[in-house]
């Protein structure tokens, strides 16, 4: 069924009480990199238990006294951060990835085994992680080896002299050979290399519920008209058309991103990337951002989108369920779904296919937008640099890349072929590989391409533009300033 959830002044006064968090969060002293997070952590679970607007109110007033109260203490005993991590440890973070045992937690496990230096995992989810970075990498607190998707926040690290150079280790035999070139370049600043290849490559796809679409004996869109008509059908049926993880901005950049660059082509992106004037002002950005809110107003992701998460799981379960029919998402939802809904995935339920094309769009099909791959870089103030770039070392071994694609996931190794043939998943990797393969361009997510500012505000401000909150013109205004 289409959800309702709530009266639209209750709505009105959420995002209104949510606004006021944000700027408490900008206006208060600093708390601690996990506080801010996990006060929305709290808010989210409150809002889908339907515990009513107040939570969201003592939210904000604990946020201000948490805040207030932390610094105060400072102020008054004046005592410096102190680093709690274990004697004999190096500090790994990285984005939580789905299942018990995945292919990073296998390559701690085996590590850790043989190692005198062991490795301390830690793992977030996607939007609380960027924060984590943001607050905590380079201090007494922050890591030795992070995860990252590359693009700006890297090549600022890097020339900020706060990473280690791993061009020695990525020449070293067996490790920068195994990786494709390309594959590589993301992780290189100024001709040197910061980051080596540490996840598979992830596309953005259109992901579509097989038994929702024979039910309504329809096929997957083709082209962007298709698309359109499928809403329609679905919302006649009374299914959300498409699921939308609203709660994270970072889900309808998706949309953004894909509609630009089919209208417009991959020069949209790499004007965006860098920074050149007009950028934001191309026609294209602004086609693709009236498109998508043409497609809020068409009832394509339902009503309760801006509530709705992915990180915890509802968005991707709305797909599983057959409460959705689509949902245009990276190609980590497949490991996402074994690991959260297994039989959906099992059952042969789980289909993909390219972002439709656009009529008109001077766009390729075939490019792609998403994540490359995601990178280890090393932390130039380890205190145990040597260990560090062990581990990293290890990320180009036989046994993590087979643990990688054991969980349907697509290395970015010059034997990527041969390696997902015959494998479990090798049906979905295979195909995923292929279209990486004859992709004529493949951009980087914006939001992690540009400058972390233009980021953030990226994603903040996407979120008024689906909410009705902005128009297409003013988000543009505001990201030409930003930007």
């Amino acid at each position: 069924m289409v959800d309702e959830w709530g009266p639209a002044e209750d709505r009105r006064l959420a995002r209104e009480l949510a606004s006021t968090l944000n700027q408490a969060q900008q206006a208060l002293p600093a708390a601690g990199p996990g506080a801010v997070a996990a006060i929305r952590r709290r808010y989210r679970r409150r809002h889908r238990q339907r515990a009513g607007l107040a939570s969201l109110a003592v939210a904000v007033l604990v946020l201000a006294v948490t805040l207030t109260g932390a610094d105060l203490l400072r102020s008054v005993r004046q005592v410096p951060p102190t680093d709690e991590r274990l004697p004999g440890t190096i500090r790994v973070w990285a984005i939580h990835q789905p299942g018990d045992a995945p292919a990073l937690q296998k390559l701690v496990n085996r590590y850790n085994r043989d190692a005198e230096v062991k490795v301390d995992l830690q793992t977030f989810g996607n939007e609380e992680y960027k924060e984590q970075l943001r607050n905590a990498v380079g201090s007494a607190d922050g890591p030795d080896v992070f995860a990252s998707w590359g693009g700006s926040t890297l090549a600022g690290l890097a020339r900020g002299g706060l990473l280690a150079d791993l061009t020695p280790l990525r020449d070293e035999p067996g490790v920068g050979d195994r990786f494709l070139p390309t594959a590589l370049a993301g992780g290189a600043v100024d001709g040197r290399q910061y980051g080596i290849p540490m996840g598979g490559t992830q596309p953005v796809v259109l992901f579509y519920h097989r038994g929702v679409f024979a039910d309504a004996g329809v096929r997957p869109p083709r082209d962007y008209a298709e698309l359109l008509s499928l809403v329609d059908t679905f919302k006649a049926r009374e299914v959300t058309p498409i699921a939308l993880g609203g709660a994270q901005g970072w889900t309808e950049l998706m949309w953004v991103m894909y509609l630009a660059e089919r209208i417009g082509g991959p020069q949209v992106t790499a004007d965006i990337v860098a920074g050149r004037p007009g950028a934001w002002s191309n026609p294209a950005v602004l086609t693709a951002l009236r498109e998508a809110r043409a497609l809020v107003e068409r009832g394509a992701f339902g009503t309760a989108f801006s509530w709705t998460s992915y990180d915890d799981g509802t968005a991707p379960g709305r797909l599983a369920k057959g409460q959705a029919a689509m949902h245009l998402m990276g190609t980590w939802e497949y490991p996402t779904q074994l690991a959260r809904n297994p039989d959906f995935v099992v059952d042969g339920d789980l289909g993909f296919v390219p972002f439709p094309a656009v009529a008109g769009g001077v766009g390729d099909p075939a490019g792609l937008v998403g994540v490359p791959t995601h990178y280890f870089s090393v932390l130039a103030g380890s205190r145990q640099p040597e260990a560090a770039l062990d581990f990293v070392r290890a990320v180009a071994s036989d046994e993590y890349l087979d643990d990688l694609v054991a969980d349907g996931e697509v290395p970015p190794v010059t034997d990527a072929a041969d390696r997902l043939r015959g494998t479990e998943h090798g049906g979905f990797t295979s195909s995923v590989h292929e279209l990486v393969s004859r992709a004529p361009s493949y951009g980087l997510a914006w939001d992690q391409a540009v400058e972390p500012a233009a980021g953030a505000a990226l994603v903040r401000e996407l979120r008024r533009l689906f909410e009705g909150e902005l128009t297409p013109e003013q988000f543009v205004a505001m990201m030409a300033q930003t930007g």
